[in-house]
């Protein structure tokens, strides 16, 4: 099952964030930061900034109010934090995934929550990028790929559109294709499968469409070609 999503704080909607908030920042600390992280760091600030040590009165009261502001966030962030640790299997298969895509030659689109780097820093925040659709049309590409490509498919819940045309895969790679939980487009113009997997795999779940599924239309395509 896919991690939820806990939702962006009002803040954070509609708004890329590519810096530390300044209470944290004063503090000296890097994103994320739990209350814990707060407090120790506070602790560090609020002597060197103390009159008795050297500091002021308003470099004393400026720490006291990063701190309150501080454990704010991070009592507001602090969910997220679990969360973008069940994560982990994902990152590892999206990446495996995305680096066979770049060894085959072929594209691939990552979509990124760029609100979560104000929550979690920026490579915390990469962990919740999405694999979105991948393109192997046209590459040396054939069932041993798609089984690599396959083989931890339940940690591809984003993976949604795939395009194998004009590749070399069958029907052994392509029956790995139903482990994909929310693949909604494919694209088998052009390859080995045999038309009724074709037609049985458009037949899965989340599939919205398989291109290549007529006999008609791939005999007309060849003569056209």
């Amino acid at each position: 099952m896919t991690p939820h999503l806990p939702p962006p704080d009002e803040s954070s909607r509609g708004h890329t964030h590519k810096k530390r908030p300044m209470a944290v920042e004063r503090l000296g600390l890097s994103l994320p930061v739990t209350e814990q992280d707060v407090k120790q760091a506070y602790f560090q600030r609020a002597r060197e900034a103390h009159p008795d040590r050297g500091g002021s009165t308003s470099e004393f009261l400026e720490v006291q109010q990063a701190f309150n502001d501080a454990v704010e966030y991070a009592k507001r962030n602090g969910k997220r934090l679990p969360w973008i640790g069940s994560l982990a299997p994902i990152y590892v298969a999206q990446r495996d995934a995305a680096e066979l895509v770049e060894r085959c030659g072929g594209t691939f689109v990552i979509e990124a929550l760029d609100w979560l780097e104000g929550t979690v820093g920026e490579d915390f925040a990469a962990m919740a990028d999405r694999l979105k659709s991948i393109d192997l049309s046209g590459r040396p590409v054939g069932d041993a790929q798609v089984m690599e490509l396959t083989a931890d498919a339940a940690n591809l819940p984003f993976l949604e559109s795939l395009n194998l045309a004009d590749t070399l895969v069958g029907d052994p790679g392509a029956m790995r294709l139903s482990r994909l939980p929310n693949l909604k487009r494919l694209d088998l113009t052009g390859t080995k499968v045999s038309f009724p997997l074709r037609r049985q795999l458009a037949k899965l779940p989340a599939m919205e469409h398989v291109e290549g599924t007529s006999r008609w239309g791939e005999w007309l395509r060849r003569k056209s070609t």
